[in-house]
């Protein structure tokens, strides 16, 4: 199996535009995102990468980018990010927390390892948790 991994760790801008090129061309409203994170208590902490599914020829993980742990920056980014998914069509949102070791080994694991664990841990989530300003980084 192939993953079209994209973005640059803690580089939300950059990961953005990767992410939206990566989709360019995807089947919007058949698309499967899935917020991947390593904080559920404590989200003012949390960093997040973005795994969609459904809809593209080839699944697209990005590196974690997103989120508070990174900055007003990145965490502003994951709302735009979001925004843009709805304004595309895309109605199907998980979210995946894994523990910071797991987290980590996301990125260098068997691709068909890493997709088998994001798709089995992934819990349908409300996308306006990431829409409001700073909403995030008060959870």
């Amino acid at each position: 199996m192939e993953l079209n991994v994209v973005g640059l760790r803690a580089a939300p801008k950059e990961t953005l535009e990767d992410l939206q090129q990566a989709l360019r061309g995807a089947s919007f409203e058949r698309l499967i995102v899935t917020l991947v994170t390593d904080w559920q208590d404590q989200r003012g902490k949390a960093r997040y990468a973005v795994f969609a599914r459904g809809g593209v020829k080839t699944p697209v993980l990005s590196f974690d980018a997103f989120g508070p742990a990174f900055g007003a920056a990145s965490d502003d980014a994951l709302a735009a990010l979001v925004q843009w998914l709805q304004e595309k069509g895309v109605t199907h949102f998980y979210e995946v927390v894994l523990p910071p070791s797991e987290y980590a080994a996301v990125f260098v694991e068997d691709p068909e390892a890493v997709y088998q664990q994001l798709v089995a841990a992934a819990n349908p989530t409300d996308p306006v948790l990431y829409l409001k300003k700073g909403y995030t980084s008060r959870m």
